[in-house]
This record gives structure tokens, C-alpha cells and sequence, in this order.
């Protein structure tokens, strides 16, 4: 069969992967519509951050809860009951009528996102053969994940002057319900019969309000350009409740996320180089859509200003699956932090008056490929090597291990930029603030260059294995 996909596989790709279109364009909608939604609903500055907070935080939260719980009762059940609190909170959503409404309604959002996404990862890596046809299925997942990203950006400007916020809310609904129905004729692998398995309860009281304690503390806004203590003390509490985790987990019958995956190198590897990669995209989308703000550019402007990096990341499926097959999942990991790490350098050296068609253009589009092609390249590896049984909480480690690089990420370089910005003779003039983005750019890059170093010594320890079987 070569690299093709079956005609049953390829309907259910092509479900899952619009699962995870509808996500995270739901995300970038959002987030274009936040003047919008502050206008309509009285909201301040403060509270109206939490519109996306309390989805990233829920979120990152019940992450390994949806992969441990498609491992136990069903990949596709699962998914179905994600899209389906996803779709019945988008509806809530729309009908919102005040700020504490629509908050609570986002974070519903995000459980469902949450149980949604390892499921749907964890569907192709075992409905689809290892090999050509896994890579070339992880591409398409990973790319229509920034194509969806690129996609909300402009859907969320057009609809929210054509029609208003709510649509932005009440559009997810029906499609929401179309991926549901089809599911319905899905055929998914058969599971293992085991005795049956209870979720370790204690284990994930801790988990949650471990992720929970350290995102929100990561959210909290810098004072001055530097962590307050209040922010440090948070972050101390939710790493130690984490560190509270791993001893349940180590003694607990039937552990949430079984410790001894960490013994699997290659999952290993590809969770800490999707951490950093992570935490330096996030923060990369995250300044230029305030340097295009500053440069005078609307939302839907801004939102084409991205699509190039969107597109390139869907182009990216049709030749990733080609280059892995020839020099594997590590060597393209390698080639792509490399060039994440030239294109945030060359963007640290942008000004005020930096052409958009010369200057953003082209590394945007390299960003694009190559963020795509790591993406798919750390799917790949975080799943390689663990038994079927267990795909799905190994897709959840690897999206919580994601979620909080890019929290942590943009945390850090935020408080970078800042700091630096603050520090200039006048701290609201736009060269200081594009002095701080680019300082954070820079930080950025090394990051990237550390994720490079980490991919070159996985594939020095591959090599050594190699040479010692």
C-alpha cells in the first residue's frame, strides 16, 4: 500500500483533523473578536484576558485525563464526548449575556478541547500504519492545526464586522455536530481487553490543580517588567504539587500517566524539544501580532498578514512525510530548530519601517514549514515507541508538555520584553517597545538553538545504539 491511506482511514483523518481545525480556530476567532466582546459586555482590561486564560487553563488541565480516559473506555468516544461539551459550549457562549457567562463558557470550551485532542492523536497512531502513512497523517494534523490558526485570524475579522462576535461562538455548533455524525462511521481499532481500569482519582485531583495553580500563575501579569512575588510563589505551589504527582503516580495501581514512558527515550526527547519549541512560537505570534498593531494594521489585516505562515504549514504535509521517509523524524527535527532559530534572529533585527513583503514574508513562510515539520516530527517520535494501548495518554503528555512550553515561553519572554521596554528613556514610545521585542526574539532564538542541541544529542545516543545492537 505504499504511503497511501486507505479510503477508511482517510475519512477518519479527515474527521479528526477537522476536530482539530474547528479547536484552534476557534482560539484565533476569539481572540480577534476580544475588542469586540469587551465593548459588548462592559468588560475591563483585567477580566477580559480571562476570556482566553480560562480556556488554556482547563485546557492544559484535563490534557492527560482525555488521554488516559480514550486508553480505558474508547479513542472514539472520547473524541465524540469532547466535541460534543465543545459544541454545547460554544452555544452557551453565543447567548452570553455577561462577562462571568462567557468566561465560564470558554473554560467548558477547553475541557472539551482537552478530551478532544488526544483522542484524535491517539486515533491515527493506532487506526493508521507506522511508517509513511503515520507520518504523512501526523503532518496533515499538525499543518490544519496552523492552518486553522491562520484560518480563525481572518474568519474572526470578517464575521465580527459582517455579523458580530457571537457568530464567532454559534458557527461552532454545527460544525461541531457534522464531525460528531460522521464519526458515526468511523470504524475504530478494536482495544485490548483488560481487566477493567478505574482513572487514579488522586492522581488526577493533583494533576489538575497542579497545571492549574502553574498556568494561572504563568498568566499573571508582570509588575514593572519583572514577577512579582505573588506570581513566584504561585509557581513555586503548582510545581511542588506537581512534584506531589509523580509520587502518586509512582505508587498508584493504575497511574493516570504511567512513569515508566519516561524510560522511552524517544518520547522523552520529543516532549522537551516540543516544550521549547513551543514556548518560542507561541511567544513569536504573540509579538508580531503587537508589532502589526503598532504598525497601524486591523484585525483582518493582521489575520492575512499571518496567513502565509498558515498556508506554508499546509503545504509542508505534502513534502514532510518525503524527507522523513528519507533521512527520518530526527534529522528533520534538527533541520527544522535550525531554521526556527535563523528566522527568529533575522526577525529580531525588524524596525518600524521593515517591509512586509521583503523582510516578514519569506521567514514567515520558512517558519511556517518548518514548525509543521517539527510538529509532525515530535508526534512521531513521542508515539514511536509506546504500545497501542497507551497512545492516548502519551498524546496527552505531549500536548500538556506543549501547552505549558508555550504558557512558560510566553511568560518568560513577555517579562523579557517588558523589562526591557520599561527600561528605555521613554518606555511608550514604539522603539522602545520594538527594542523589547526584539530582545525576546533573541532570547527566542536561543531557546530554539537549545532545542537544536537536544535533537542532535538524540540522534548521537540513536546512532550509538546502533552501532552497539
Amino acid at each position: 500500500m505504499g504511503d497511501r491511506i486507505s479510503k477508511a482511514n482517510m475519512l477518519l483523518l479527515i474527521l479528526v483533523c477537522l476536530a482539530q481545525f474547528l479547536e484552534v480556530m476557534n482560539s484565533s476567532t476569539v481572540t480577534v473578536a476580544l475588542p469586540a466582546i469587551q465593548l459588548a459586555l462592559h468588560m475591563n482590561t483585567n477580566n477580559l484576558q480571562w476570556i482566553v486564560t480560562s480556556y488554556v487553563l482547563t485546557f492544559a488541565c484535563f490534557l492527560l485525563v482525555g488521554g488516559r480516559a480514550s486508553d480505558l473506555i474508547g479513542r472514539k468516544r472520547v473524541l465524540t464526548l469532547g466535541l460534543a461539551i465543545f459544541a454545547a459550549a460554544s452555544l452557551a457562549g453565543g447567548f452570553a449575556m455577561n462577562p462571568v457567562w462567557l468566561i465560564a463558557s470558554r473554560a467548558i470550551q477547553g475541557i472539551g478541547a482537552a478530551l478532544s485532542i488526544p483522542a484524535a492523536m491517539s486515533l491515527i497512531s493506532t487506526s493508521i500504519p507506522e511508517g509513511a502513512q503515520r507520518n504523512k497523517a501526523f503532518a496533515i494534523f499538525g499543518a490544519l492545526g496552523s492552518g486553522g490558526f491562520a484560518a480563525g485570524s481572518i474568519v474572526g475579522g470578517l464575521l465580527t464586522d459582517s455579523l458580530g462576535w457571537r457568530s464567532l461562538f454559534f458557527l461552532n455548533v454545527p460544525l461541531g455536530i457534522a464531525i460528531i455524525i460522521g464519526l458515526v462511521f468511523v470504524k475504530e481499532r478494536p482495544m485490548e481487553q483488560k481487566n477493567k481500569q478505574s482513572i487514579d482519582l488522586p492522581g488526577a485531583i493533583a494533576v489538575l490543580l497542579g497545571i492549574f495553580i502553574l498556568v494561572y500563575g504563568l498568566s499573571m501579569p508582570d509588575v514593572d517588567g519583572s514577577w512579582s512575588t505573588t506570581k513566584i510563589v504561585t509557581l513555586i505551589v503548582g510545581a511542588l504539587i506537581l512534584v506531589g504527582f509523580v509520587f502518586i503516580e509512582k505508587y498508584a495501581k493504575n497511574p493516570l500517566m504511567p512513569l515508566r514512558l519516561f524510560r522511552i527515550g524517544s518520547l522523552v526527547s520529543s516532549n522537551i524539544i516540543g516544550f521549547l519549541m513551543y514556548s518560542f512560537m507561541t511567544a513569536f505570534i504573540y509579538f508580531s501580532t503587537l508589532y502589526f498593531h503598532a504598525l497601524g494594521y486591523s484585525s483582518l489585516i493582521t489575520g492575512l498578514a499571518f496567513l502565509p505562515l498558515g498556508l506554508s504549514s499546509v503545504l509542508a504535509t505534502q513534502i514532510t512525510p518525503y524527507f522523513m521517509r528519507i533521512f527520518g523524524a530526527k534529522m528533520l527535527l534538527i533541520v527544522s530548530q535550525l531554521v526556527n532559530a535563523l528566522g527568529l534572529f533575522w526577525l529580531s533585527t525588524m524596525s518600524m519601517n521593515s517591509v512586509y513583503a521583503a523582510f516578514i514574508l519569506p521567514v514567515f513562510i520558512l517558519l511556517g514549514l518548518s514548525t509543521a515539520a517539527g510538529f509532525t516530527a515530535i508526534i512521531v517520535g513521542s508515539v514511536r515507541d509506546v504500545r497501542l494501548e497507551e497512545h492516548g495518554v502519551a498524546g496527552g503528555i505531549v500536548n500538556t508538555f506543549l501547552q505549558l512550553g508555550g504558557s512558560l515561553g510566553l511568560s518568560i519572554l513577555a517579562t523579557v520584553a517588558s523589562s526591557v521596554t520599561a527600561s528605555a528613556t521613554d518606555p511608550s514610545s514604539n522603539e522602545a517597545m520594538l527594542s523589547g521585542f526584539q530582545t525576546a526574539l533573541v532570547v527566542g532564538g536561543c531557546f530554539a538553538l537549545f532545542a537544536l542541541f537536544l535533537a542532535l544529542l538524540s540522534l548521537r545516543k540513536k546512532k550509538a545504539a546502533l552501532l552497539q545492537a
